[in-house]
C-alpha cells in the first residue's frame, strides 16, 4: 500500500514519480496594503514573467491581478489592473536576463511603448511583439487587460528562423479580417486555458505556436491546425447566421474554400458537418435549459441559423435520436 508520504510527493512504491500537470497560478495585489503593492507586483513579475520596475500615480497604487501558466515550451499570462507603468531597464536585463520573446495582446485599454528605436501607441485589439532582453518602458494610462504569450529564444528561433524580432513590432487590430480572426483565436486559446480547471491539452502549445506563426507571417511549420481553430472560432460566433457558408468562413480566416475543406478533412470532418453540429448542439442546450413551457421549436430553430423548421426537425432527430419537442419536455421534467 502506498504511504502517505509517497502520495503527497507524487512518488510510487517503486520510487518513480508521477507527472503532475502544470497548474495555473493566480496573484493579486488587491488585498495587500497600499504601501506594499508596487513591491509585491515587481516581485511577482520577477517570479512569473520577467524582472521589471513598476510605478504608478494612482492613489491606490498598483491594483492588478495575474493568471500565469508555465508549460514545457511556452508561458501564458493574463494581467488586468489599473493604470501603471512597467520598465525593463538595462540593469534589470543584466541582473535577470530573460532570454525570451513576448507577444502581448491588449484586450482593454490604451498603452504606450518606449524602446531604443522609438515610440509606439497601442489600443484595444492591438498586439506588440518584442525582445524581453532589450530595454523598454510599457505604460497603461487607462484600466487595462492583456494576454501574453512568452516563448524562450530557442523556441522563437525554431519557429521563425530568427533569434530575435529586432525592433518591436506592432500588429494593429481592425476588428475584421483574417488577422483579427487569428488574434481572437489565439486569445481564446490562452484565456480559455488560464481559466479552465482541466489539464492543458497535449497539442495546446503546437496550436498556440501555429497561430503565432500565422500572425507574424512565419512559415516555419504547417498552419493547418491554426486555420482549423480559427474557423471553428468563427463558426462558434456566427452559427446563428443563415447565410454562413464555406466561402464566408474561408474568407474570414484567410484561406481558399478548397484549403478550408482540406483542413477539416484532416480530422475526418467537413465544414458543413461542423456547422450543422454546432447549430444542433446549441439548439439542444436552448431546448433543455429554457424556463418557458411555451417556447416554440421553430423559434429555437431560427435562432441557431435554420431557415426551415422542417429541416431542423429532421436534422435534430437524426443527430440525437429523439425530437426537439421531446428534448424540450425532458428538460422541463428535470427542473424542479
Amino acid at each position: 500500500m502506498m504511504s502517505k508520504l509517497a502520495i503527497e510527493s507524487g512518488a510510487s512504491e517503486t520510487g518513480a514519480k508521477t507527472r503532475t500537470p502544470p497548474a495555473v497560478s493566480v496573484f493579486s495585489t488587491r488585498k495587500a496594503p497600499v504601501s506594499h503593492r508596487v513591491g509585491l507586483w515587481e516581485e511577482r513579475n520577477e517570479q512569473s514573467l520577467i524582472g521589471l520596475n513598476v510605478s504608478t500615480l494612482a492613489k491606490d497604487s498598483v491594483v492588478s491581478t495575474m493568471y500565469n501558466l508555465s508549460l514545457s515550451r511556452l508561458r501564458f499570462t493574463e494581467i488586468y489592473g489599473n493604470d501603471h507603468i512597467i520598465e525593463r531597464a538595462a540593469s534589470n536585463i543584466k541582473q535577470l536576463p530573460a532570454d525570451s520573446v513576448l507577444f502581448c495582446l491588449l484586450l482593454e485599454g490604451n498603452a504606450f511603448y518606449y524602446h531604443q528605436d522609438g515610440f509606439e501607441t497601442l489600443g484595444s485589439g492591438d498586439a506588440i511583439l518584442y525582445d524581453a532582453d532589450r530595454p523598454f518602458m510599457y505604460g497603461f494610462h487607462t484600466p487595462m487587460r492583456q494576454l501574453i504569450l512568452e516563448m524562450p529564444r530557442d523556441v522563437f528561433r525554431e519557429n521563425t528562423g530568427s533569434s530575435s524580432p529586432g525592433r518591436p513590432r506592432v500588429l494593429r487590430g481592425s476588428g475584421s479580417g483574417a488577422a483579427d480572426e487569428h488574434v481572437r483565436t489565439l486569445a481564446r486559446v490562452i484565456q480559455g486555458t488560464l481559466r479552465s480547471k482541466a489539464a492543458p491539452e497535449p497539442l495546446l502549445e503546437d496550436e498556440a505556436l501555429d497561430l503565432f506563426g500565422l500572425l507574424i507571417g512565419s512559415n516555419a511549420g504547417p498552419p493547418g491546425q491554426a486555420y482549423l481553430l480559427a474557423a471553428k472560432g468563427f463558426i462558434g460566433r456566427n452559427f446563428h447566421r443563415p447565410d454562413l457558408t464555406t466561402s464566408s468562413i474561408a474568407r474570414a480566416v484567410g484561406i481558399s474554400d478548397r484549403h478550408l475543406a482540406r483542413v477539416f478533412a484532416a480530422e475526418e470532418s467537413s465544414v458543413a458537418r461542423f456547422v450543422m453540429d454546432t447549430r444542433l448542439e446549441r439548439a439542444y442546450r436552448l431546448l433543455t435549459e429554457t424556463t418557458s413551457g411555451h417556447v416554440q421549436v421553430r423559434d429555437i430553430a431560427a435562432s441557431v441559423g435554420f431557415v426551415s423548421a422542417a429541416h431542423f426537425s429532421r436534422a435534430f432527430r437524426n443527430k440525437f435520436g429523439f425530437t426537439a419537442r421531446e428534448a424540450r419536455d425532458r428538460g422541463r421534467a428535470r427542473r424542479p
